[in-house]
């Protein structure tokens, strides 16, 4: 059984929700790579922040998203508690 704390221990990315929308265009019992599943969450973390496209860096959110899942993490808790009238 996986939980959260075996993911954070195993350094394992979570498995994404995905719209029923979007399901039929993936291929069934194929796994997003972690590098793309990072960027979804990184993505999905900077527009909860309200970071605008201008100070977004592509280069810099490739580079977190190829870290390990425990460090993405701590990268999206930040931009949780980060206040968008600071960005």
């Amino acid at each position: 059984m996986v939980t959260k704390e075996n993911m954070l221990n195993a350094k394992m990315t979570p498995p994404l929700p995905v719209a029923p929308s979007l399901r039929e265009a993936l291929k069934t019992g194929v796994d997003l790579p972690a590098t793309q599943a990072h960027k979804v969450l990184l993505h999905c973390a900077l527009d909860a922040a309200c970071v605008p496209d201008r100070l977004r860096d592509i280069r810099v959110t490739t580079q977190i998203a190829e870290l390990d899942y425990r460090t993405v993490a701590i990268v999206i808790n930040w931009l949780r508690a980060a206040n968008p009238r600071d960005l």
